[in-house]
């Protein structure tokens, strides 16, 4: 039912369902344009939320492994393991010390044990290693920001194309009403509605594209803060290991 014989019936049971069917065809593809950003938005809060609770999970564990031991080779060989494969921490891990070293992506506690009769644990391997860990950093802060541009971008044009919508419907109440030189609720109201219905759906959209981003970029922030201390401590404990050697 068009939305001026909507008010035109004098309908007590309004749905917006009703008025949106009923809107004019600018209307309704701005709402399409809302529905499809607000979709993808909350795919992508759904997606990455259960993979920062994992990855929150699976630090907490790393730190664990990596402080239970005293002992640099077997905490770094313990670090290792699989039950810590493909979190950042290890991901930092392989690529400062498997890379650095030469031993693979998956060492052994032999080849840890070979690394540290070979005095391999130098000064000069611990600014390479530290090296090597920067770049991961940076590759793994590359992949934690995936697909957060869709939720800043969700948060940012919705309310435009709210606003859009609402000049729009504003516009049409005005000629409506200048056509038929009324200004009763049936003359404005489809205008008036559409109006309405879009501001909403474009608030709709992206207030929780702006809650979620802004969450995210705070876990974000921890799960850097947790690569910088790995870094810092695993070079720390490299380079007293080397003195210790050179001792």
């Amino acid at each position: 039912m068009p939305v001026s014989d909507y008010f035109l019936s004098g309908a007590t049971e309004r749905s917006v369902a009703s008025l949106i069917t009923g809107s004019g065809p600018v209307a309704k593809f701005i709402l399409l344009i809302l529905l499809f950003l607000s979709v993808l938005c909350w795919a992508v809060i759904i997606m990455k939320a259960m993979r920062y609770a994992r990855l929150r999970k699976a630090s907490a564990a790393f730190w664990a492994t990596y402080h239970s031991d005293d002992r640099l080779i077997q905490s770094l060989h313990d670090c290792s393991e699989p039950r810590h494969a493909n979190t950042p921490l290890q991901n930092l891990l392989f690529a400062g010390l498997a890379r650095g070293y030469g031993i693979g992506s998956k060492p052994t506690i032999a080849d840890w044990e070979v690394v540290e009769k070979e005095g391999r644990l130098s000064h000069g391997h611990a600014d390479r290693i530290e090296r090597a860990v920067d770049r991961q950093a940076l590759l793994e802060m590359e992949s934690l920001e995936s697909w957060l541009p869709i939720l800043a971008t969700t948060a940012n044009v919705s309310p435009f194309f709210g606003l859009f919508g609402t000049v729009w419907g504003v516009m049409g109440a005005f000629l409506s009403m200048g056509s038929k030189g009324s200004a009763n609720l049936a003359v404005v109201g489809p205008g008036i509605a559409e109006a309405l219905i879009t501001t909403l759906a474009g608030l709709a959209a992206a207030i929780p594209a702006v809650m979620a981003y802004n969450h995210f970029l705070g876990i974000i922030r921890t799960i850097q803060t947790d690569l910088e201390r790995f870094r810092s401590s695993l070079t720390d404990r490299l380079t007293r290991r080397a003195s210790d050697e050179k001792a």
